[in-house]
């Protein structure tokens, strides 16, 4: 499907969450205005047993939301306590109106009557992410008498969108920011140590907390990075300079929406390809008021051979097979003439595709592109 700019840069949106740069009832908010929703209820609840880790919900007429918890939790909890979140068979992707027999307005006629009179829910369209097995994440987008039910077109739309949320559900549960429940620091530090990419966890003030061996391994061959016992900091003094500021808009990422990058390119003295330093705030862990509580800085080598197949880049992003295929190779060669050159094309047609590469993928600069495609590289 093609994706217009505002599309892309929801997409880009809900691939941010896992890293805490946004919390997942804000952007299943934007998912559900997208789709023209009614509203939105984002709930994290056990597989196993009736057990909600993580409710939050948006739109319905601002309805209290802990209210209508308490009412489906008196009345009809013990009768059929997954029917709020879980309406499709155990294991399905999806649910919408018509499509599973077993939750209809037939079978459950006070629950379907007490949730279109005191809702205003009249039209179901839920989608479902099960990171691990004793857990699933229902994003339930609903449809008033006034909205009505998704149309075709919207229908393909939700699946697009909720096969993005499942990539982002499954990074956020392998980063442990799934829930708000506290995190075990230890079970982020293992997941980063298991990693090939170089990745280190910074306190609110910028002092180190924990790096990988891949990070403390740049480290020791003097390849852009030194590590201290208590700080990462970057060979070049520019560089350095830039990652400071870089750290401090993260900070700001808590008490504002800013908009900017959040990556710098870092040289490699020997001459070859550059990294890509990440940073993103943590949901999790000590906090100062007002700041993000930890930061997760990522370095991505653009120099080990990463490739990304265009069919990928086509599907996430509904570019056309000669724009992903352009994309493709500049993530692999890292230069436009290069690119232009290996198609046998202009360097203007170059430059003209890729300005349609950045109007789908929501980017507005090489940099960033080569940044999005590392992150889909993983």
């Amino acid at each position: 499907m093609s994706l217009d700019d505002d599309l892309s840069r929801l997409i880009l949106r809900i691939h941010g969450v896992p890293l805490g740069e946004e919390s997942w009832i804000s952007v299943a908010g934007a998912v559900a205005e997208r789709l023209g929703a009614y509203g939105v209820a984002a709930i994290l609840h056990r597989a196993d047993r009736p057990e909600v880790l993580a409710s939050a919900m948006t739109g319905y007429r601002d309805l209290p939301f802990d209210r209508i918890l308490s009412e489906y939790a008196e009345h009809y909890h013990t009768r059929n306590p997954q029917a709020l979140f879980e309406r499709a068979h155990p294991g399905a992707d999806h649910y919408l109106d018509g499509l599973d027999p077993v939750f209809t307005s037939e079978n459950y006629p006070d629950f379907s009557r007490w949730e279109a009179d005191r809702i205003g829910i009249r039209y179901h369209a839920t989608g479902y992410c099960r990171p691990d097995e004793g857990l699933t994440y229902a994003f339930a987008f609903s449809g008033s008498e006034r909205t009505g039910p998704l149309s075709s077109e919207q229908v393909v739309l939700f699946h697009e969108l909720m096969r993005h949320l499942r990539r982002a559900v499954a990074t956020a549960h392998r980063l442990g920011t799934l829930t708000d429940a506290p995190l075990l620091e230890d079970g982020l530090e293992v997941h980063l140590e298991g990693l090939t990419d170089p990745a280190a966890i910074l306190n609110s003030d910028g002092g180190l907390a924990f790096a990988n061996a891949a990070l403390l391994a740049l480290a020791r061959a003097r390849d852009g990075f030194v590590v201290t016992t208590s700080q990462v900091r970057l060979l070049r003094p520019a560089d350095q300079l830039r990652f400071v500021q870089l750290c401090a808009a993260t900070r700001a990422l808590a008490a504002v929406t800013t908009e900017g990058d959040r990556f710098l390119v870092v040289a490699r003295p020997d001459g070859r390809r550059p990294c890509i330093v990440t940073v993103s705030p943590l949901s999790h862990g000590p906090a100062l008021p007002g700041a993000p509580r930890r930061m997760l800085v990522s370095v991505t080598d653009l120099d080990r051979g990463r490739d990304v197949a265009p069919e990928r880049l086509v599907a996430a992003f509904g570019l056309t097979p000669g724009e992903a295929g352009l994309a493709s190779l500049l993530f692999a060669h890292g230069h436009l003439d290069a690119v232009a050159a290996l198609r046998g094309v202009t360097i203007a047609t170059a430059r003209s595709q890729l300005k349609s590469v950045f109007a789908k993928t929501g980017v507005t600069s090489q940099g960033e592109l080569i940044t999005l495609l590392a992150r889909i590289s993983r």
